[in-house]
């Protein structure tokens, strides 16, 4: 769980699979705590994962998912700082 006196922090971890696993993957990926999404997505990589919580919850979420049966690679991103999309996009 996330820190009560931290802001919660945010990860966009990239998970490629064996195969024909997606569904036993998705199982396992919804048993962990601090994941908030998980997308089936077409590409280099199969699943695109958003995690939340302090540091450690990040940590903790990309280990148990590099330990899950059938995945095969991860690349994690966590968010340095979140934009306004009004300032982004000039809108």
């Amino acid at each position: 769980m996330s820190d009560p006196g931290r802001p919660n922090q945010r990860a966009y971890i990239l998970v490629g699979i064996q195969p024909g696993t997606e569904e036993e993957v998705y199982a396992e990926l919804r048993k962990i705590p601090s994941i908030t999404a998980v997308d089936l997505v077409r590409g280099p990589f199969d699943f695109v994962v958003v995690a939340e919580g302090s540091a450690s919850d990040l940590d903790q979420a990309a280990f148990r998912i590099r330990k899950t049966t059938y995945v095969r690679s991860t690349v994690t991103h966590t968010v340095w700082e979140t934009l306004p999309w009004q300032e982004v996009s000039g809108s």
